[in-house]
């Protein structure tokens, strides 16, 4: 960490701005193969995910500092630091940011590849008034764009 609550930002990783939040793509410094996307989100107090699901990854979120409004399918829960939450493929999820402070949240989502959303996402500039455009991407990835987060 450079500050509190402040990332340090390392060899080969790679800072997005997506959705209003920081996203941090993490690498292996060396560059060895991982079979996995591990994303750091830096997350404003107030920000949401879009409603979505993914055909072909699982994701563990893991929060480093904050509080979590988690929606897995019917399920709504809250989570702090040190939670952890399972949200598998083929299962609408979601998350907010639902303390005062900007909050932290690390997801390793399994097999990798979904990087490349965020990363087409932050140079297409794309946000909420773009949702065909963010929608497009996202299914060729094959994750389905369900919504806004649950009110």
């Amino acid at each position: 960490m450079t500050e509190a609550g402040t990332p340090e930002i390392r060899t080969g990783d790679q800072v997005l701005d997506v959705f209003g939040e920081t996203v941090i793509v993490r690498r292996d410094p060396l560059g060895a193969p991982l079979d996995a996307s591990v994303i750091e989100e830096i997350v404003p107090p107030g920000v949401a995910g879009p409603w979505h699901r993914h055909s072909r990854e699982d994701e563990v979120s893991y929060v480093i500092e904050g509080t979590f409004r988690i929606w897995r399918g019917e399920e709504v829960f809250d989570l702090g630091p040190g939670g952890v939450a399972l949200l598998p493929r083929d299962q609408a999820h979601t998350f907010q940011n639902v303390g005062s402070a900007t909050a932290r949240l690390l997801t390793v989502i399994t097999p990798a590849g979904l990087e490349r959303f965020f990363q087409e996402v932050a140079e297409g500039n794309w946000g909420e008034d773009d949702l065909d455009e963010v929608v497009a991407v996202a299914a060729r990835f094959g994750v389905e764009i369900l919504g806004p987060p649950p009110a």
